[in-house]
């Protein structure tokens, strides 16, 4: 009675545990959930006594479960809530068992913690795979609930119409917010933008900070416009930090009473995240916050572009504290741009880049037209003028009396402070940009890794540049001096051929060109020029000029594309391309004119990439990824490493995201999929036991691949061999993709049966008599009569020989036996003899 109970209580015990937990050890028998509006009743599983069906995307997946979904909609969430000691790793499949190809792996928390995935990109009605497994060995506390749900409803600012007001505050007042459920308004500026958000704020002063704190599982994307909802204007895009990291933007140039609008979204196309935002700043006055040295509003580090930022002296006063201006270039006596009691001055602060230059310029046709400035190093307190402008002989003639410094010679990394005044007396607005000459000479041309949105200008900083056999058609070869309009004096700039069409009047100088690098990755590139804020004014007066080379080292130049010149914009078109090889853009101002520019490039030209040795694998190989040369960080998905380089061996096929920074300036994106192909399954005579008579031969047939090599170094799926004692042999298969697999089988030699016939009575008899023959050697017989006894009485009437065929496990033995048969002799009575009784 006892054993009944127990047995009843595990019985009802291994009942209550399929009940209560729902889960498949492998992907072939994943267990069905359905989508549901909500994770009120989710799906409870277990990995304890779970084995692994693949390597783990991160993580030790030795106790890996699977389930599988039918999508409803193009976005599902899947939700696994593990218990306290259990750390889960979650990873979305596509595709059917024998091809999985990841589609996410999470793990963005630790033990005890939810793992939530948002899939996006989905197809309605395909069945998708997740597995769930302990990141550490073992289960941990190996119970975990999980749920698939419909995506959650869009933010109620997911639009820009609809974008949450902030307000300037003095400190941080975080307001929290989501990019959960929301969707794209617009493309992203880096990374994937499918789950914006919109924030606006008004300006209260010239200056704010817009600062994101994302949640520990989202990688924040801040984007500022200005503009309307229906005409805006990118101002600034950040993406510096990761995931987890802060995103801030420190707008300047602000027009005090503009709205603005900002753009929040994460990095991936994972499906979103949380965050707090804030909007920090000086709190409205009528004087400029940076009236004074001290505080002196930071200008963004200077790069090849000129962005003109826009402020005001408007309310501010003369810094008498600080250095009088002395030597201002351009003006008249004292030189000191007018500079007096009642002037009312700004400033502003810089940092100088590595090459140690400065170009300041003021903006064309814009505020005050009479100013002068003065750029000073020291601290705010202590400072020490380093150079002063008042008027400058700018391209034409309109804005001359505007100033413009060129600054050499500074030290990297120090703090500069720029002084900005009306001449004389007076207020107004006005603009300037703060750039750096990166790319003035062919040799430190700038490789641009994506020219897409690459904006910079033809500064007057830019000198002359013509390397070995670079000339513009209308200068003298060795001088550059200028000929007359018409003369094709054969220099390549500008010149027309096979490439594309040239300046026909022949009329091409070179004046302040720069140079651009990149690399091919088509055999054409087309690029979009937009061209601004040129000084002289509209083309054929003033504008940029630009062409596309192949070079030897920076020389030996040949043109691959059309020349073009213009002040609004053009496109240019190389031909011909080999892919992989670097080429050359040059840039230069017509005219020697200053503008503005931003390339946008529609074709042909490639970022530095993953490469991969090997981007296809067979199960069980790794390969070695490597990011681009120079980055200043790296971090890979979805292993989280920030080598440079990692070796993966992905048990499916997988995309692999690197995140660089430092590479061109910006944080990129780059992917490679390494393709993963299963192995063949080899089998020798379908792993049937094998084996063979001695002295015989036996058929070994491979099957499960394309080709096969021998251990007999025979090629082809099969072989016949004749071991003489048993033997084993070994295959090795190969598929269609590369992939191998080996087996081997052992050929057991069976001894061959030694057949024999005898006779207890000898091997004559007579006629009508019967003989027994007795067979011996084997396990079964089969006479020449087809009888299968192991005897055989016989009663032949004439000589007759018998053979047995002696049969040992498929061994054969036969043997043979005469019969040899005599007549009956004939008896003969003759003669008549008469005899009597008796």
């Amino acid at each position: 009675m006892q054993l009944r109970y127990v047995l009843t209580i595990l019985l009802f015990f291994a009942f209550s545990v399929n009940k209560l937990f729902a889960q498949a050890d492998n992907c072939s028998g994943a267990t069905l959930i359905s989508v549901t509006a909500n994770c009120a009743s989710p799906t409870n599983g277990t990995t304890i006594g779970a084995t692994q069906n693949l390597p783990g995307c991160v993580g030790n997946a030795d106790d890996d479960v699977w389930y599988q979904f039918v999508a409803t909609a193009t976005s599902h969430q899947i939700t696994v809530v593990p218990s306290a000691s259990f750390d889960p790793v979650v990873q979305l499949f596509s595709n059917v068992c024998a091809t999985l190809n990841t589609i996410s792996c999470m793990d963005a928390t630790f033990t005890g913690q939810t793992e939530t995935i948002n899939a996006t990109g989905l197809t309605i009605g395909n069945t998708y795979r997740i597995r769930v497994y302990h990141y550490g060995a073992g289960s941990g506390s190996g119970t975990f609930s999980i749920c698939v749900t419909n995506p959650p409803p869009a933010p109620s600012n997911d639009a820009c119409g609809g974008a949450v007001n902030l307000l300037v505050n003095t400190v941080c007042s975080n307001t929290a917010g989501t990019t959960i459920g929301a969707t794209q308004s617009l493309v992203g500026c880096s990374g994937t933008a499918n789950d914006d958000v919109w924030y606006s704020f008004t300006a209260v002063n010239s200056t704010a900070t817009i600062t994101v704190n994302p949640s520990s599982t989202m990688d924040a994307v801040l984007q500022m416009y200005s503009g309307t909802c229906g005409t805006l204007t990118s101002m600034q895009c950040t993406d510096v930090g990761f995931t987890d990291g802060n995103e801030t933007i420190s707008a300047v140039g602000l027009t005090v009473g503009a709205t603005y609008y900002i753009r929040v979204y994460d990095y991936y196309s994972g499906g979103g995240g949380t965050f707090d935002i804030c909007v920090t700043g000086p709190s409205a006055s009528p004087v400029p916050t940076n009236d004074e040295p001290c505080n002196a509003i930071a200008l963004p580090n200077p790069t090849s572009a000129c962005n003109y930022l826009q402020f005001t002296t408007v309310g501010a006063t003369a810094s008498m504290g600080a250095p009088t201006p002395a030597s201002c270039a351009g003006g008249s006596s004292p030189f000191q741009g007018g500079f007096n009691a009642t002037t009312s001055d700004v400033w502003f602060s810089v940092v100088v880049p590595s090459n140690g230059q400065i170009t300041i310029t003021a903006q064309p046709g814009f505020g005050i037209n009479d100013a002068a400035m003065a750029l000073y190093s020291g601290t705010c307190g202590s400072l020490t003028q380093v150079t002063c402008s008042d008027d400058h002989n700018y391209p034409g003639t309109t804005n001359d009396f505007k100033p413009y410094i060129n600054a050499t010679g500074l030290t990297p990394g120090a703090t500069y402070f720029i002084r900005y005044w009306r001449f004389n007396t007076g207020t107004g607005q006005f603009g300037l940009c703060v750039s750096s000459v990166t790319n003035d000479f062919c040799t430190n041309s700038l490789y641009i890794c994506d020219l897409n949105g690459y904006s910079a200008s033809t500064s007057a900083a830019y000198t002359p540049d013509r390397p070995c056999n670079m000339y513009g058609n209308n200068e003298d070869t060795l001088t550059g001096v200028n000929q007359p309009d018409g003369v094709n004096t054969g220099g390549i700039f500008g010149q027309a051929g096979p490439w594309g069409t040239g300046a026909g009047a022949f009329d091409v100088n070179i004046n302040n060109n720069s140079w651009i690098k990149f690399t091919a990755s088509n055999t054409t590139a087309i690029l979009n020029v937009a061209i601004g804020d040129c000084w002289i004014g509209n083309y054929p007066s003033g504008g940029i000029q630009m062409q596309i080379f192949s070079s030897n080292g920076c020389c030996d130049f040949v043109p691959v594309s059309n020349f073009e010149e213009n002040s609004t914009g053009f496109t240019i078109t190389a031909n011909n391309l080999t892919i992989g090889n670097d080429y050359y853009l040059m840039v230069d101002g017509f005219a020697g004119d200053i503008c503005n520019y931003t390339i946008s490039a529609n074709a042909g030209v490639q970022f530095p990439n993953i490469t991969t040795g090997k981007p296809t694998l067979c199960y069980g190989d790794s390969t070695v990824l490597v990011g681009p040369v120079g980055a200043s960080s790296y971090e890979w998905f979805p292993t989280g490493e920030t080598t440079p380089n990692i070796t993966v061996a992905p048990s499916t096929t997988t995309t692999y995201t690197l995140i660089v920074s430092g590479v061109c300036g910006a944080k990129q994106t780059l992917t490679q999929t390494i393709v993963v192909n299963p192995l063949p399954t080899v089998q020798i005579n379908l792993s049937n036991p094998v084996s063979v008579c001695d002295q015989s031969s036996v058929t070994l047939t491979a099957s499960g691949a394309s080709s096969y090599v021998w251990n007999t170094t025979n090629l082809g799926n099969s072989i016949n061999v004749s071991p003489t004692a048993d033997s084993t042999f070994y295959v090795i298969g190969t598929d269609v993709n590369g992939c191998v697999d080996s087996t081997s089988t052992l050929v057991q030699v069976l001894p061959k049966p030694t057949a024999a016939i005898t006779s207890a009575t000898g091997n004559t008899i007579c006629v009508g008599e019967s003989l027994t023959l007795n067979a011996t050697g084997g396990g079964t017989y089969t006479w020449n009569n087809a009888t299968t006894l192991d005897s055989l009485v016989v009663s032949p009437t004439t000589n007759t020989s018998y053979s047995v065929v002696v049969n040992v496990n498929g061994c054969l033995d036969t043997a043979s036996f005469a019969v040899n048969v005599n007549n009956l002799p004939t008896p003969l009575i003759s003669g008549d003899t008469i005899i009597c009784i008796g």
